[in-house]
């Protein structure tokens, strides 16, 4: 073990030593040169916001009037801020502080940049702009703090830079026998599987002799193990492809059954629906010539001919929704009308001790869809609500909104803006078993004689073909809800509709 992996570790000390060669002088100079500018930068910084701060203090107050204020204006200019030397120069004559450190004069100019020079002192001069004087403000500070941390950070920088390559060697080194252990464990394994223990699979790509070796030991296995692989892709992707074209022709197989199922059904009894309109459609037109010239009996029989044809025209739009040959013609419509007018016809069979409800919070997006269909579907979603009350008494909710969902969720409502319909209803409401087959034709859980099944799989039917989603949310005792989610047309469209309600 140790003839294979020293080789390794020396490898990789050898390298890092040679990197950190390179790069530690560049980084070390690099970071002098931060701190060095960062701390100048510092300290130029302060001593000119000092120094303007007082030279404003002179123009604007009274100090050059007043020896007294004057004295006091250079005395805080070297206790605040390594201060030490101050001088104003006004109309020739000069002013010094008394603070001033001993020895120190006027160099005759004033420093522009910070310099690591023996000078201890960095000096500005700023003019003093004040009517009747004509005043320089010269100030010193201390460079020799500035210069004493610039120092003291620089053999922190090397204390730490030294700590780094240290860990920096063990760890490399560390690494280096750590690596040959796992390598010697990889090149038993290629071998095994090269013997024909399939479970294991490893391929290594290196300079390093010991990986060299266990490269051409997987390299002699994978003649014997590419047909093989290869065999067994094209078996999985014929497999997932069949599986693939199954599940979607039973999803087509079950759509087409139901549709087939309901339309059988929707056929039968909108036949009989035509056959018990034709009597009544025959005696109304009877009667309307034989009542003369009485207005009220005559409004009261056009009403009733008018829903008759209403009635007939819902009746042949079911049968055409329901064939498999014919399908709704659909158009961009609004639905708010539609609700008001199933509403309007729906007021005619509730109960009195259910309270019928209105939401409509839509700002008017058009949907595809075919108006009458989507009047007999909130009848039959309001019917079907109304009757989950058993005659108790109870409260039907209708609402509409707008709704965008920037996301998909779980149950597979596409992004998009949505128009959505809800219907609520206090009843009784349902538990899973049921709720995973209301939609089922002929499937009901009223008394036999009291209820068909049909209602909401004509729902689920007519939601289809207009490309919507259907969801319910329902609990046993707790009530249901219904949610039809159209998809809206892409661009709003603004309009103004005026809605009247009988």
């Amino acid at each position: 073990m140790e003839r294979v992996t020293a080789p390794i570790a020396r490898r990789i000390a050898l390298a890092v030593i040679a990197m950190h060669a390179i790069l530690l002088p560049a980084l070390l100079y690099g970071l002098y040169a931060v701190v060095s500018n960062s701390l100048t930068e510092i300290f130029i910084h302060h001593v000119r916001t000092l120094s303007r701060n007082l030279a404003v203090e002179l123009e604007l107050g009274d100090s050059l009037d007043s020896p007294k204020r004057l004295a006091d204006v250079l005395d805080l200019a070297i206790l605040n801020g390594d201060g030490i030397y101050a001088e104003l120069l006004d109309d020739g004559q000069s002013v010094r502080s008394d603070l001033n450190s001993a020895g120190l004069q006027w160099p005759g100019r004033q420093d522009y940049q910070f310099t690591f020079d023996d000078q201890p002192a960095y000096f500005i001069e700023l003019p003093i702009v004040r009517s009747g004087h004509a005043a320089s403000f010269r100030l010193g500070f201390d460079k020799r703090p500035t210069l004493a941390q610039i120092q003291a950070t620089k053999k922190r920088i090397c204390l730490v830079l030294l700590i780094y390559l240290t860990i920096a060697l063990a760890v490399a080194v560390r690494f280096g026998f750590g690596l040959a252990r796992p390598v010697i464990q990889l090149q038993r394994s290629a071998r095994r599987i090269a013997s024909g223990d399939y479970a294991q699979s490893l391929r290594l790509n290196t300079g390093f002799r010991e990986l060299h070796d266990l490269g051409r030991d997987l390299e002699n296995m994978r003649s014997a193990l590419v047909s093989v692989n290869d065999q067994l892709l094209r078996e999985i992707r014929d497999k997932e492809a069949a599986e693939d074209q199954r599940a979607h022709l039973e999803v087509r197989l079950q759509h087409r059954q139901r549709l087939e199922t309901v339309g059988t059904l929707a056929g039968g009894v909108a036949h009989e629906f035509n056959n018990m309109l034709l009597p009544i459609v025959l005696y109304t037109e009877a009667a309307l010539a034989d009542t003369g010239t009485r207005a009220d009996v005559r409004g009261d029989l056009r009403e009733v001919l008018a829903s008759a044809f209403r009635a007939k025209e819902v009746v042949e739009k079911i049968l055409r929704f329901s064939s498999v040959a014919g399908m709704p013609e659909l158009m961009w419509i609004p639905l708010e009308p539609s609700v008001h007018e199933a509403l309007r016809l729906f007021a005619a069979l509730v109960p009195p001790t259910v309270v019928v409800r209105t939401r409509l919070d839509s700002c008017g997006r058009r949907v595809r869809a075919d108006a009458g269909l989507v009047i007999q579907m909130i009848m039959n979603l309001c019917t079907n609500g109304y009757q989950s009350m058993d005659g108790a008494d109870g409260v039907l909710t209708v609402g509409l909104r707008d709704e965008h969902r920037s996301e998909a969720d779980g149950r597979g409502l596409p992004v998009g803006d949505y128009v959505v319909l809800t219907v609520t209803d206090t009843g009784q409401g349902m538990d899973t078993p049921t709720l995973e087959r209301i939609f089922e034709p002929f499937f009901t859980t009223r008394e036999v004689g009291r209820g068909t099944g049909l209602g909401l799989s004509v729902v689920h039917g007519i939601a289809e073909s207009f490309g919507a989603s259907i969801f319910v949310d329902s609990q046993r005792g707790q009530g249901t809800t219904m949610q039809v989610y159209f998809p809206a047309e892409p661009v709003a469209v603004t309009r103004t509709m005026e809605l009247h309600h009988d």
